[in-house]
């Protein structure tokens, strides 16, 4: 049951951010853009600790290492690329000097990001059977 909780806190994660990025990309002209974009963001970087948390706790009850499969460690990247791209974007407005900069690494870390969290998702699907190992063909 813990795995669906899992599963389900990643994939609404990454739906979340991918239209966070969605309204940051194509609905900049609307006055609301920046509060929408802001607001899922931090939802899916919400989501995606929670999923976190289920995944320890997941692992803790059946018993088994933490970090002991290719998922565990794709994940900790996103789990961090998620908590930073949120923080970098909120910086931009606290040191403006630096505000351009800091923007350039908010698109790329959100650009990561979102592809991290995509093979991570493809990553748990194969550790929990659902897709095939390609490694193993």
């Amino acid at each position: 049951m813990v795995i669906y909780v899992h599963g389900g806190f990643m994939v609404t994660g990454f739906f979340l951010m991918a239209t966070g990025f969605a309204v940051a990309r194509f609905l900049r002209e609307k006055r609301f853009w920046l509060k929408a974009h802001r607001a899922l963001g931090l939802s899916g970087a919400s989501s995606i600790g929670l999923g976190l948390l289920a995944a320890i706790y997941m692992v803790f009850s059946f018993g088994g290492e933490h970090f002991a499969v290719l998922h565990a460690d794709v994940g900790a990247v996103t789990v961090f690329l998620s908590a930073m791209t949120p923080l970098l974007g909120q910086l931009q407005f606290v040191l403006r000097s630096r505000a351009a900069d800091i923007r350039t690494w908010h698109r790329w870390s959100g650009a990561m990001t979102l592809l991290m969290v995509f093979l991570t998702i493809l990553s748990g699907l194969v550790q929990a059977g659902v897709l095939p190992d390609l490694r193993e063909f």
